[in-house]
């Protein structure tokens, strides 16, 4: 398995066959990609935080069969306000506004923006 911290690429959020949120993919140079996707989501009671997230992850071979697929579910909290941050477990990741920069390759910046980025039309 390749961990979510190494993971490098990017998706635009697009449902997956399994009708979860995938917000994130990075292929490697073998071809094998990884996608992370919201399995579960809820306003969060927690009031420092808008969203309490369920993250899952599955890594695919060239072919799109499933390689891998992670059994947990990684647990993240967003804040969409200032100061605006993803959280995973004990690690802050801040989110610096403006998100200015057409492609966003970093996987926290696209959870963000899929949960508190104003939707366009």
């Amino acid at each position: 398995m390749r961990a979510i911290a190494l993971v490098a690429g990017v998706l635009v959020a697009t449902p997956s066959m399994a009708g979860q949120l995938i917000f994130y993919t990075a292929t490697f140079p073998d071809a094998t990609s990884v996608q992370l996707s919201v399995l579960n989501n809820s306003v969060s009671q927690d009031r420092g935080h808008d969203f309490d997230v369920a993250i899952g992850l599955v890594e695919t071979d060239a072919s799109g069969a499933i390689r891998y697929e992670d059994s947990g579910r990684h647990r993240a909290q967003v804040r969409c306000n200032y100061p605006a941050y993803v959280s995973v477990g004990s690690r802050t990741y801040p989110i610096e506004m403006p998100l200015s920069r057409s492609s966003h390759n970093d996987w926290k910046e696209n959870l963000w923006m899929t949960f508190c980025a104003a939707p366009s039309s």
